[in-house]
């Protein structure tokens, strides 16, 4: 596995969006012990959200050439908008000629939630996003393409001009919404979408009262990169409230 001092139980790359704040600190957090982390910035000039969202897809390729030789088991790609405006069968065969000529598989987080779903069973999700609204909808027509049933769905900021609006989005005032929304609504999973919102406390807390997993797009993804790079979860084993990955609870305070 790891062929210095660190990641002796394997390292694993994360693709983030150039301003993106959450993605790489929550991702590491997840990690078991034992296993490294390495980071690279997806880079767009496009002034235009939408079209932003997509470039940081259209030039996975060569963001990911950027790692060099650095010997990685597994990529993840930590971002959902490109997925949702995309689309998931152009994205997934792209990446999958990409794994292929990289020689390790690289992982969308859209994929990754899919994959977490059909993991505990679920076939209905409540749905929340900390886009505009455009984005949302997009995301919406995505997961009941996928064969969900999105018993709801809603927008923690639908008015926002630019998509790089949710770094700024409190996570204190997202749980009180979340759980004033969700409170009353009986799903399979609850999906918190978007991997710039902080999630790790949101998950900590609503697993505690809501009827089923919460589920966020960071945590999907440290869960299916881990498992694609063949890394054994160690003291990250799942628990009851927590079906993927166990035990990161308590490193919260130190992030």
């Amino acid at each position: 596995m790891g062929d210095g001092n660190y990641g002796r139980h394997g390292t694993l790359g994360l693709a983030t969006p150039q301003a993106n704040p959450t993605a790489e600190t929550e991702f590491r957090a997840l990690m078991p012990h034992g296993v490294a982390c390495a980071t690279v910035r997806m880079v767009s000039e496009e002034p235009d959200p939408g079209a932003r969202l997509r470039s940081y897809f259209i030039n996975i390729s060569e963001t990911l050439a950027r790692f060099d030789t650095l010997a990685m088991q597994a990529i993840g790609l930590a971002c959902t908008g490109s997925t949702y405006l995309l689309g998931h069968d152009a994205v997934e065969a792209s990446l999958a000629n990409l794994s292929a000529h990289r020689g390790q598989p690289v992982v969308s987080a859209a994929a990754a939630i899919e994959r977490a779903l059909a993991h505990i069973g679920a076939h209905s999700i409540a749905l929340i996003c900390p886009y505009p609204d455009w984005l949302l909808a997009a995301a919406d027509q995505h997961w009941q393409a996928r064969g969900f049933e999105v018993i709801d769905h809603f927008s923690l900021d639908p008015d926002q001009g630019d998509t790089r609006a949710i770094y700024a989005l409190s996570p204190e005032a997202a749980l009180e919404r979340i759980r004033g929304r969700w409170q009353n609504r009986e799903a399979d999973a609850y999906l918190i979408t978007g991997t710039g919102l902080p999630t790790l406390r949101i998950i900590a807390q609503l697993s505690e009262t809501l009827p089923g997993p919460v589920l966020s797009s960071n945590l999907c993804l440290a869960w299916a990169t881990l498992r694609e790079a063949g890394i054994d979860l160690g003291e990250r084993k799942p628990a009851a409230s927590m079906p993927l990955l166990g035990g990161w609870q308590g490193d919260i305070e130190r992030l």
